[in-house]
Order: structure tokens, then C-alpha cells, then sequence
């Protein structure tokens, strides 16, 4: 928990320069505490830009959303590629009186890039877990894919005191730091 207290965020900076420092540590870290104490900024403090992805799961309503955040974030450059892709797959191609609609095919090969391409090279920073409208169980299962199959260090942000009790019952089997 985050507090004034500078021995707490003291321990605290001292453990993210661990776990960022291990070579795959297969497990994420859930920052908790009430809201305006700090969370965020010492967090954003503690890693600097450089050595982060940071995704803001505010308002976001699907795991799509989240995968295209965190892309957007890993490869700056390619989320133009996403938008032509996406300008594709709303359009349709016609050769010799055929229709082609294109958008199946384009937007399953946009979802499928997005998914898989993952720079693992910086931590994930996960904030405002407690502002998203995701089924809990479903944005665990996207944030574990992070960890365990594509090696990523994850750190959640959350104002646990404001999730449901669902969220208590899974932290502990999801992230091995609270």
C-alpha cells in the first residue's frame, strides 16, 4: 500500500528496481491503495519512460481494447498500419462483378498481429484497474498472456478498496505481489 510514509515508498521503489531487474520473473505485481495518495506518480517516478509501456485501462470495455492499448504503446509507429487496416476492413474489393468484403479477413489478421507482436523488452504498467468495465476473470487471463507467454513484467495499478470482492479472491492466485 501506498501511503506518506517515505519508508513505505522506499520499500516500494526498491521492489519494482527488483522484480523490473529479474530476467522473467512469470508472475505480475498489483500496486494498491487509496485513491490521491500517489500511486501512479511513483510509480511513473520509479520507471521512467524508457523502461515502461504505460496503459491506462480507464474506460476501456474490452479485452480487444486492451490488446490495441498496449500495441498502440509498444509500437507507435504501426498503430498508422492499424488504421489502414481498419480503413480496409470496412471496405470491400470489386473484381469482375464479385464482391470481396474484406473486413473479416483484414481485421482478423489486424487482431491476431496485435496479439502477438509484443515487445517484452519494458514493463507493462496496467493503471485505473478499478475504472475498467472488463470482466475481471477475462483481463486477468489478457494480463496473464502478458507474463506467462510472452515473458513480460506486468505491474497493475488499482484502487482495490473500490473492486468488488471478485478481485479479492483472484489477486492472490494472479499476481505474485500485492
Amino acid at each position: 500500500m501506498i501511503t506518506d510514509d517515505k519508508q513505505t515508498n522506499e520499500h516500494l521503489r526498491s521492489y519494482i528496481n527488483y522484480y523490473t531487474g529479474l530476467k522473467n520473473p512469470r508472475y505480475a505485481v498489483l500496486v494498491k491503495g487509496e485513491w490521491g495518495v500517489g500511486k501512479t506518480h511513483l510509480i511513473k517516478n520509479i520507471l521512467k519512460d524508457d523502461q515502461k509501456f504505460y496503459v491506462s485501462l480507464f474506460g476501456l470495455t474490452t479485452i480487444q481494447e486492451v490488446h490495441s492499448a498496449v500495441f498502440v504503446k509498444m509500437y507507435p509507429n504501426r498503430s498508422r498500419l492499424k488504421k489502414i487496416l481498419n480503413w480496409f476492413g470496412s471496405s470491400s474489393m470489386k473484381a469482375n462483378d464479385v464482391t470481396l468484403a474484406l473486413g473479416p479477413l483484414v481485421g482478423n489478421i489486424a487482431n491476431a498481429l496485435i496479439k502477438e507482436k509484443v515487445d517484452n523488452s519494458k514493463t507493462i504498467v496496467f493503471d485505473d484497474l478499478e475504472r475498467c468495465s472488463i470482466n475481471l476473470e477475462d483481463l486477468f487471463g489478457a494480463i496473464n498472456k502478458y507474463v506467462e507467454h510472452h515473458g513480460c513484467k506486468v505491474i497493475v495499478i488499482a484502487h482495490d478498496d473500490k473492486l468488488n470482492d471478485e478481485l479479492t479472491n483472484k489477486k492472490e492466485k494472479k499476481f505474485g505481489q500485492v
